[in-house]
């Protein structure tokens, strides 16, 4: 069963392009199966799940332009910044 209440860390805080941001959490598994990335008009540019029973995984900036994302999973939301 997922923990609601599992913190979710992000890093780095600022992301090169077109590599990877690396997300975790300090419990077993994430909050929340679903996630999504979106940028700073709101709109979503990424979604996805993680399977159960993961603790992080990294996810590829390929594709995303350099500027200010949130990662959201439930109510929890970290942001990062995409540069050249």
């Amino acid at each position: 069963m997922n923990n609601p209440t599992a913190p979710v860390f992000v890093s780095p805080a600022e992301v090169i392009l077109n590599s990877c941001l690396h997300v975790r959490t300090s419990s077993s598994n994430f909050p929340e199966k679903e996630y999504r990335i979106t940028d700073e008009n709101g709109r979503i540019v990424r979604k996805g799940s993680v399977s159960e029973r993961v603790s992080e995984f990294s996810l590829s900036m390929v594709g995303i332009k350099a500027g200010v994302y949130r990662f959201i999973m439930g109510a929890v939301q970290e942001k990062f910044v995409v540069v050249c």
